[in-house]
């Protein structure tokens, strides 16, 4: 015992952390053990099948989203901790929709040795991106169109094609966000309003695109989205009619909430790397 403290501590004065491994010699492949699910109350994180060459790392990784906001996953903010540094993959930014999951592969590499005993992960960069924001209202909009864009906050919204029959009327609209903070568009909050033949009462009938799922904008970010009606020819003949969207909710800004770090240790398997040499 007296032997390994004082080895740990001379690691610990040369700069070299007795928690990094050592390289390993031999081998073409490392594969390495990885731990159990990880579980936060804003998400699981799985991570399996790491292995190792010469020249890089990698793993897989899936997010599941326990909330009911989005999270947003920047990979390089993340890091493969050796004893010759720091690594960051550099994976696009992951967005993951409420309750829902994603799956990526993590590789890090260069001119480095990444045949190690052992390395650790550091998995920063999530983020959780509240759906109830600050809502931009917006005025109704004509249909047929007298005017084909608007702004309003720090959207801006054109109409890029507008076709209407007896039965149904599909509109597509093309969102930029020129804000500074996130911009959330939910096309499933915003419905039409039109007034009926006979009793010219006023209708509202909600968007039934299979496309309005919401989605996050950062600044510059632009977007299509539909808006999609079906009204029985009776009450109201949508290919002559004038009617109105009215937005709702449909334009919301949030923001977005680091969430703790979580670190995991990852080490080598040797008896599957053995069994694969």
């Amino acid at each position: 015992m007296k032997r390994t403290i004082t080895l740990s501590l001379a690691l610990l004065f040369l700069g070299i952390s007795p928690l990094f491994g050592q390289d390993v010699s031999g081998f073409e492949r490392v594969y390495y053990t990885t731990p159990n699910s990880i579980e936060t109350d804003d998400y699981t994180l799985d991570v399996k099948n790491a292995v190792a060459q010469a020249d890089h790392c990698k793993l897989g990784m899936k997010i599941v989203n326990n909330t009911n906001d989005f999270l947003l996953f920047k990979s390089k903010e993340s890091s493969f901790k050796y004893s010759f540094g720091e690594k960051h993959p550099t994976v696009k930014p992951i967005y993951i929709k409420p309750n829902g999951s994603k799956t990526r592969t993590l590789q890090v590499g260069g001119s480095e040795q990444y045949l190690q005993q052992r390395f650790s992960v550091e998995m920063s960069g999530i983020y959780r991106i509240p759906v109830d924001g600050m809502i931009t209202e917006a005025p109704d909009f004509k249909l047929p169109a007298s005017t084909n864009s608007f702004t309003v906050g720090n959207f801006k919204v054109v109409l890029r094609k507008y076709d209407a029959s007896t039965r149904e009327a599909k509109a597509i609209f093309e969102c930029t966000y020129i804000g500074d903070a996130v911009g959330l568009v939910n096309p499933a909050n915003l419905s039409v309003r039109a007034t009926a033949k006979k009793t010219e009462e006023e209708l509202m009938y909600a968007n039934d695109s299979k496309n309005s799922d919401p989605q996050i904008l950062n600044k510059g970010d632009k977007i299509k989205f539909d808006a999609t009606f079906h009204i029985e020819g009776r009450i109201v003949d949508m290919q002559f009619a004038t009617m109105f969207i009215v937005w709702n909710d449909t334009f919301m800004e949030t923001e977005e909430i680091p969430l703790d770090a979580e670190t995991f240790d990852i080490e080598m398997n040797e008896e599957l790397t053995n069994a694969k040499k």
